[in-house]
């Protein structure tokens, strides 16, 4: 099953890092945070990074949650892992599992990738692939202009607001990685 941790903004890595030096691979069978790519629009060109889908957390998959819990309290930059107020906590439930999965969809590296879609002269989205196509109808805000689409679905609890970058069909995007610019399509 999954779990959601909630940790320090800009510590994901960092922590994720110290759960797998702390925590037993027996125990924590994946850890894993979640990214998405976005676009910088800068000079009409396209520029794709990667950012933190939902920063200030991280998920783990476990069999053993009980002793996840109990060995994650040796990780000296975790906040909490999301759960009740009596000190139990709760698994991400199916259907969040199932939407982060869409989302991520198998994605290697735990990415939400960019959803191509095709808009008509008043920017409405007619057509879409990628994670996006699961969820065009929980669109709540568009910038087309700035290649993102917010959408609002149910999820840890609450309701939240989820940006998803899109691409349009004949954009030429360049891949900015860590300084390192690549072209890609």
């Amino acid at each position: 099953m999954w779990y959601a941790i909630q940790t320090i903004t800009g510590k994901e890595e960092k922590v994720i890092d110290e759960i797998k030096k702390v925590i037993g691979s027996h125990v924590c069978e994946h850890c894993l945070l979640l990214k998405r790519e976005a676009v910088w629009r800068i000079r009409g060109a396209c520029r794709i990074h990667t950012e933190n889908l939902f920063p200030g957390y991280l998920f783990v998959q476990t069999q053993y949650p009980d002793e996840f819990y109990k060995q994650l309290k040796a990780v000296p930059q975790y906040a909490r892992i999301l759960g009740k107020e009596d000190g139990g906590f709760y698994p991400v439930s199916k259907e969040e599992e199932l939407f982060l999965k869409r989302l991520l969809n198998k994605d290697r590296e735990n990415i939400v990738r960019l959803s191509a879609v095709r808009v008509d002269k008043d920017g409405t989205i007619i057509e879409c692939d990628g994670p996006l196509r699961h969820y065009l109808g929980y669109v709540v805000k568009k910038r087309i202009r700035l290649r993102y689409v917010i959408i609002r679905v149910y999820l840890f609890g609450r309701e939240r607001e989820i940006l998803l970058g899109i691409r349009l069909e004949g954009d030429t995007v360049t891949l900015e990685e860590k300084g390192e610019r690549n072209e890609g399509n």
